[in-house]
């Protein structure tokens, strides 16, 4: 069995034969499909994160003054990270995001190509490259996303304290 290989920190890498070369910019054309990806990855990573987004959606339905149009878009954006999850076609939301910033040589930056996301996720997985290390470009790249992920923990850190030192030692 042939193990992953990771790019994390790298800022280029080859894939396939092909260069390639982590953006710090991307372009406005890139950026509009950035958003659209950026829920579909952030509310579809596990059945905890779908579970906390409909407590979110539940709660702003029940306030003192019910907030439906934010349930709708939570609820929304939790369909658009679940729906395509079995489809053989489907291309993962994260090597998506990256496939915004990391580049080919020679590449023009400025242009959205699907056809040319899709070569590249292809050329990263025929070089075995490590799908966690696109999961770590895609959710720092999510504006907020490290906050909400610190916060979620800070909440948890009494429970998990209060777990440990009810162990039997």
């Amino acid at each position: 069995m042939t193990k992953s290989k990771s790019i994390t920190g790298l800022s280029e890498f080859t894939a396939n034969g092909n260069k390639y070369y982590l953006a710090d910019t991307i372009s406005p054309r890139r950026y509009k499909e950035y958003e659209k990806l950026s829920p579909m990855l952030s509310h579809g990573l596990t059945w905890q994160n779908v579970y906390a987004n409909l407590m979110q959606a539940y709660n702003a339905l029940n306030k003192p003054m019910p907030e439906p149009v934010a349930a709708g878009t939570i609820i929304h954006n939790i369909m658009n990270g679940i729906r395509d999850i079995d489809n053989e076609n489907r291309l993962h939301p994260a090597l998506m995001m990256c496939a915004l910033v990391i580049n080919r040589e020679g590449e023009d930056e400025s242009v959205y190509d699907k056809q040319l996301m899709a070569a590249k996720i292809e050329d990263w997985e025929k070089e075995g490259l490590d799908m966690k290390s696109f999961f770590g470009i895609a959710l720092n790249s999510i504006h907020g996303f490290k906050e909400i992920l610190i916060k979620s923990i800070q909440e948890k850190i009494p429970a998990l304290e209060n777990e440990l030192q009810n162990i039997p030692k």
